[in-house]
């Protein structure tokens, strides 16, 4: 079974390896999010090499169903939030899975 990993558990690694304080990389931290949250707020696209890229895609109006009402309706615009990981990543799971 895979682990899974905490913002906390993040902080205190990268304090670890970087030898910078937790309350230091707690502050770069808090504003990459800011930094996140205002990209995804004005439907940019965030690439991060080597990571993933973050962007908005708009759905176009449509019909849809409406599971509440039970009933189709016409839908208006909507944005869909994708991430995608970088080749390098892929490769990565790819190579691990190839181990196994």
């Amino acid at each position: 079974m895979s682990e899974k990993y905490t913002k906390d558990f993040l902080l205190k690694e990268i304090a670890a390896r970087a030898s910078f304080r937790v309350s230091d990389v707690r502050i770069i931290m808090d504003t990459f999010e800011e930094i996140i949250k205002e990209v995804v707020e004005n439907k940019d696209e965030l690439m991060i090499g080597g990571l993933f890229k973050v962007y908005s895609r708009e759905i176009k109006p449509h019909r849809g169903y409406n599971l509440n009402t039970r009933k189709s309706q016409e839908l208006g615009t909507t944005y869909r939030l994708t991430i995608t990981p970088s080749t390098v990543l892929k490769n990565i799971l790819r190579e691990s899975s190839l181990e196994d």
